[in-house]
């Protein structure tokens, strides 16, 4: 008999299916199915058989249907965030990939990112929400027995496909930010990392303290759940204790990481009044304010004190080594995957919540007052 030819000889043929390998063998495609999975009641000889008519025709299993046929019972543990960044949330879920692979999780990532438009630019809100939660809609279709999620940047419309997720038997775990949704969270007390910033400024002197962040969330800007907003309820608790009064125009919001530091910079500079002292989100955008105002002629930290937030690396090698507030990411990360683990063996337990806080690390950056 003629050996099968191999789909790899043309290039054009369209990859070999189950269906494929049960015509060539004249078996029906669940006995196929059977003898390739190790399951059912099929002999040595056809087991044998099937697998070896299998490799001739080039037939390789499809990942997804593998996984729609274990439903919620196998080891696929979906990671969902609204993007990768260059700080520490892509760190974090990098961390819990590996911890979940050191337990034989196969744990891939997933971005539910902003869709743009034809001509490059993001699509107004309602396309956003949209389109976000059709992408979740796609990854709770494969049934994966867990849903990771970072919940900064998803789009409430996402949280209603994960109801129709866990009504079907589905694990959600949720991390960084507190959400309105019952699943295991690890919640980032953000509101205590920027109060914990100031306070370092006040007790270092300090009376006149601005407070600088990026814009975002997807949110109503009142919500008190919002990231930004909770940083913002820190600093003006630190105040208020003091008995200090906060300026509105001491409160700067500007993009994101790099640029967003040479724009703070430049609202910074283009002040009458300026504080003393800064409490800025992001060792990233701190770095960079650093560098445009001392370009300027402002010497760090005789004429402004700087505290970031984060505790990067880059902290460390700043022109002037960076004071700043940590966020905890091993605890996250080993917090995120021992709920999900103990979930995982007892699905009956109530939903729990841990907040997790930093610390100060204070360097060079803050002058005495």
């Amino acid at each position: 008999m003629s050996e099968p030819v191999s789909p790899s000889s043309s290039p054009s043929r369209a990859p070999v299916t189950i269906h494929d390998v049960a015509a060539a063998l004249g078996m029906h495609k669940s006995t196929v199915s059977l003898a390739l999975s190790g399951k059912g009641n099929v002999s040595k000889e056809t087991r044998a058989r099937v697998a070896e008519v299998a490799a001739q025709l080039g037939y390789s299993p499809n990942p997804l249907a593998q996984r729609l046929a274990r439903s919620t019972g196998g080891t696929f543990i979906a990671l969902c965030s609204g993007g990768l960044d260059v700080g520490l949330g892509t760190e974090k879920i990098l961390r819990m990939q590996k911890l979940l692979s050191r337990r034989a999780l196969e744990a891939p990532i997933y971005t539910l990112s902003e869709v743009p438009d034809e001509e490059g630019g993001v699509r107004d809100e309602a396309s956003r929400s949209a389109a976000q939660a059709q992408q979740m809609r796609s990854l709770c279709r494969q049934r994966p027995r867990a849903i990771v999620c970072a919940a900064p940047s998803l789009h409430p419309a996402v949280w209603e496909e994960l109801t129709h997720y866990t009504d079907k038997g589905g694990l959600v775990v949720s991390y960084d930010v507190a959400v309105p949704f019952p699943c295991d969270q690890i919640v980032f007390d953000r509101e205590d990392n920027a109060y914990q910033g100031a306070r370092a400024l006040i007790e270092a002197g300090h009376s006149s303290i601005g407070f600088a962040m990026a814009a975002g969330g997807f949110w109503p800007s009142d919500n008190p759940l919002v990231p930004q907003n909770q940083r913002i309820a820190g600093w003006k608790r630190a105040l208020a204790e003091a008995g200090l009064e906060w300026r509105d125009e001491w409160l700067f919001v500007h993009r994101p990481y790099e640029m967003g530091g040479a724009q703070l910079a430049s609202q910074f500079l283009a002040l009458e009044e300026r504080p003393t002292a800064l409490c800025v989100v992001n060792d990233y955008v701190a770095l960079a304010f650093m560098v445009e105002i001392m370009r300027a002629g402002i010497r760090i930290p005789e004429d402004v004190s700087l505290v970031g937030h984060d505790n990067q690396a880059v902290a460390l090698y700043c022109p002037v080594p960076l004071s700043s507030v940590s966020q905890p990411v091993e605890r996250i990360a080993q917090g995120v995957v021992e709920l999900l683990m103990s979930r995982l063996e007892d699905k009956d337990l109530s939903p729990r919540r841990i907040v997790v806080q930093g610390e100060f690390i204070g360097r060079q950056s803050i002058a005495r007052r």
